[in-house]
């Protein structure tokens, strides 16, 4: 494990030196990481593969300000999180400047059942909630950042974030249950 972190410390510093080969070991190394955190934000791979390469953009182009090479990840993930919300809410201001349309209500049961689902299923389900429910149950259920964070990121409220969060896991537990019925 140190020998791990001692190598990617160091190609962290030659990718401070501008050294190519080193920004693609580094890529190597994280970017599957990086493009799960923006799929299950994006819900969709070519937006996350988008927001992956604008974020290692950026990453490689401010490295220098880094000051700890081991926080190389949490701030790459940083990165990833902010750039994720950020093209949500340009798709989500570009479909509201193209629907008249109301929006959806939102559909509300009790809490998550106590149930083993294969994985699919239940990413499927998060995929499916609606994009800001999606998005603070992402970073909150998944990603483990506090509310917080969480409002801070998104420029929601605290209490819209925690309301959105338990609207997402009352989704969740309708459409999870309505899959098993359904089978």
């Amino acid at each position: 494990m140190k020998e791990s972190i001692n190598l990617t410390g160091r190609l962290i510093e030659q990718c401070k030196k501008g050294d190519e080969r080193a920004r693609y070991a580094v890529y190597k190394q994280y970017v599957p990481a990086m493009y799960n955190v923006a799929y299950r934000i994006t819900a969709h791979q070519f937006d996350a593969e988008d927001v992956v390469q604008e974020a290692f953009v950026k990453a490689f182009k401010k490295i220098h300000t880094l000051k700890h090479t081991h926080t190389f990840g949490g701030w790459l993930k940083q990165i990833v999180v902010n750039e994720s919300i950020s093209l949500v809410r340009r798709q989500k201001r570009l479909s509201q400047a193209f629907e008249s349309m109301d929006s959806l209500p939102d559909e509300v049961n009790e809490g998550l059942p106590d149930m083993d689902f294969p994985m699919e299923k239940v990413m499927a389900a998060i995929l499916a909630l609606p994009e800001g429910a999606r998005v603070v149950f992402t970073l909150r259920a998944i990603e483990d950042y506090k509310f917080n964070e969480i409002a801070e990121m998104t420029g929601q409220s605290v209490n819209n974030c925690k309301v959105q969060y338990h609207r997402s896991k009352k989704i969740l537990s309708s459409q999870l249950k309505n899959s098993v019925y359904a089978n």
